[in-house]
């Protein structure tokens, strides 16, 4: 049995659903979590997978998606046996109890020379009770653009930018400036998640 617990503190970010594709045992699954979450199921149904789901989206941010994936034997052991398309990650979460939505949209594909970040998208319905979220990050195969300030609005300007490599992701990049408050707390909570995730994995 492994189980996932939130404390109820308002003030701290939520994760309220997981969605992944394509990675190991998970060929299509969707999670909406609860304050205590628990995980039951026979040996190989996926458990300790969706646990490596954080372990690795927390090492792709802080040690790089190479890393990440190297450390896993590559697509060959990453991608669910049988599939063909790209893995793909997506978290809805908020940051606090009364604060809007965010998702974060992931998607790994993988060439002749290595992984990439095929995609990579932060959006929220911020102010709006109606419609699509707009996205503030938006970014494919290292080029993109992104919406910096504490609150950013749909009518923002949208910088233009260019990753280093198409194996960088960008949140990790952004995550560490400070005028991008947004693209930061996404990146403090999924390694800070992690941490607690392993204190509780039984």
């Amino acid at each position: 049995m492994c189980a996932m617990s939130q404390k109820l503190n308002p003030n701290v970010p939520r994760i309220e659903s997981l969605r992944v594709k394509n990675y190991r045992a998970l060929r299509d699954l969707e999670v909406k979590f609860t304050p205590l979450t628990v995980f039951l199921g026979s040996n190989g149904s996926g458990k300790s997978t969706i646990f490596d789901v954080f372990a690795f989206l927390s090492e792709c941010f802080t040690q790089g998606l190479r890393y990440a994936w190297n450390k896993r034997n590559r697509f060959g052991e990453l991608r669910s046996r049988g599939a063909t398309g790209p893995i793909e990650f997506e978290i809805k979460y908020r940051e606090a109890h009364d604060s809007s939505p965010i998702t974060y949209h992931l998607v790994i594909d993988e060439t002749p020379s290595g992984p990439i970040v095929a995609k990579e998208i932060l959006s929220w319905r911020r102010g709006k009770k109606f419609g699509a979220p707009y996205r503030f990050l938006d970014f494919e195969n290292g080029k993109g653009r992104v919406i910096s300030g504490e609150n950013p609005e749909e009518g923002d300007a949208r910088i233009e930018e260019n990753l280093s490599s198409s194996d960088v992701l960008a949140v990790s990049t952004f995550g560490q400036l400070a005028r991008h408050p947004r693209v930061s707390a996404l990146r403090n909570f999924i390694t800070g998640w992690y941490l607690s995730l392993s204190l509780i994995h039984i």
